[in-house]
C-alpha cells in the first residue's frame, strides 16, 4: 500500500463541511494520540509563507497543516507544495481546504494524481437520507444522539441550509434534556416554538404565502423575538433576493449567500414579478420608520408589512 499523499485537497462549496471533513482527516493523523495543528488562511501564506513543514514536532508528535482559502494560495507557495510531492516526504501533512481549484490547477493535478483530492459537497435536494445523516453527526459532534422524529423536526426547521442545520443542532444539543433527542425538544429549543424563527417568516412572505407567513410571525413575536430583529431578518432575505437576480457577489454588498443558497433564491426569485420587490421593500421601510417612531404597535406594522408583501396584488401596487 503506497503511503498517503502528504498533501490532502478538499475541495467544495460549503465552508463549513470543508472543516468537518478536515477533523475527520485531523483525528485519522492523531490515530489516538497527539497530533501538532497550525491553522492558517491563504491570506496568512501571502503575508509570512507557508509555515515550516520541514521540521519535526518538539515532542515528536506527527504534524499538520490546515490551510483554508487554499483557491487563494499565491503561486510561490503552490510551487512550493507541488515539489514537496515528488520530493521527501515534509515532516508535516498538509490539508487544503478549497471552493475550487482555477488558481492551483497544476497543484490541484498532481494532488489527485497522488490519491490527495476528496471533494466535499452537501447532499442534493432530494437525498433525504443524506440530510439525515448530517443532522445525525452533528448530534454526535456534540456527544448527543437524536431519535429519527428529532432529525426530520430539525431538518423542518433549519431547511436544506448547512450552516443553519449545524446552529439549531448545537442549539438543541446544549438545551435538550439528558438522553436522546426527541423531536419535542426540538421544537421546544428552536426560536419560534418551531416555526424556524425569522426567517422561516421571510421564507414564508417570500412564497407569497399570506396566511403561512401570519401564523408564523405571531409564532415568533409570542416567542419574545425583537420585531427589529425579525424586520431585520425580512430585509436581509430581500436584500438575498435582490442580490442573486443582479448575479452581484454576496459578500461584496454585506451578504453571505453559499452556491446552494443562491440556487434557491433564483427559483423564489420568480415568485415576484417586475416592480414587485421594489413595492416589498417599501413596504419594509414603512415597517422600520413606524417601529422606531412608534407611530404604530411594532406588531401590527409588522403585520401590516408581512401580508402586504406576501400577497401579490398588494406587492404588485
Amino acid at each position: 500500500m503506497s503511503a498517503p499523499a502528504p498533501v490532502r485537497l478538499l475541495v467544495g462549496s460549503e465552508e463549513l463541511l470543508l472543516r468537518r471533513a478536515a477533523d475527520t482527516l485531523l483525528d485519522e493523523l492523531r490515530a489516538g494520540g497527539a497530533l501538532d495543528v497550525v491553522d492558517v488562511r491563504a491570506a496568512d501564506v501571502r503575508e509570512r509563507g507557508l509555515p515550516d513543514l520541514a521540521t519535526g514536532s518538539l515532542f515528536g508528535d506527527p504534524r499538520a497543516v490546515v490551510v483554508r482559502d487554499a483557491q487563494e494560495l499565491p503561486t510561490e507557495a503552490a510551487s512550493v507544495l507541488l515539489a514537496m510531492l515528488d520530493g521527501p516526504p515534509p515532516e508535516a501533512t498538509v490539508i487544503l481546504l478549497a471552493s475550487g481549484t482555477g488558481r492551483i490547477q497544476a497543484l490541484a493535478r498532481r494532488v489527485k494524481e497522488r490519491g490527495g483530492r476528496t471533494d466535499v459537497a452537501p447532499p442534493r435536494d432530494w437525498e433525504e437520507q443524506r440530510w439525515a445523516q448530517l443532522v445525525a453527526d452533528e448530534f454526535r459532534r456534540h456527544g448527543r444522539s437524536a431519535d429519527k422524529a428529532a432529525v426530520a423536526a430539525v431538518l423542518g426547521h433549519a431547511g436544506t441550509d448547512v450552516a443553519t442545520i449545524a446552529e439549531k443542532v448545537a442549539q438543541v444539543a446544549a438545551g435538550a434534556p439528558a438522553g436522546r433527542v426527541s423531536a419535542a425538544a426540538v421544537d421546544a429549543l428552536v426560536v419560534g416554538h418551531g416555526s424556524r424563527g425569522s426567517f422561516a417568516v421571510a421564507d414564508a412572505m417570500c412564497d407569497r404565502n399570506p396566511d403561512q407567513a401570519l401564523e408564523l410571525l405571531r409564532g415568533v413575536l409570542e416567542a419574545g423575538d425583537d420585531p427589529v430583529m425579525v424586520l431585520g431578518a425580512l430585509s436581509y432575505r430581500l436584500r438575498s433576493l435582490v442580490a442573486v437576480a443582479g448575479n452581484l457577489d454576496g459578500g461584496a454588498v454585506g451578504l453571505n449567500i453559499s452556491p446552494g443558497q443562491a440556487r434557491r433564491l433564483k427559483a423564489v426569485r420568480r415568485n415576484f414579478g417586475p416592480g414587485e420587490l421594489t413595492g416589498a421593500y417599501r413596504e419594509l421601510a414603512r415597517a422600520d420608520y413606524e417601529i422606531k417612531a412608534g407611530e404604530l404597535p411594532p406588531a401590527f406594522a409588522l403585520e401590516r408589512a408581512v401580508v402586504a408583501v406576501a400577497t401579490r396584488a398588494a406587492a404588485a401596487s
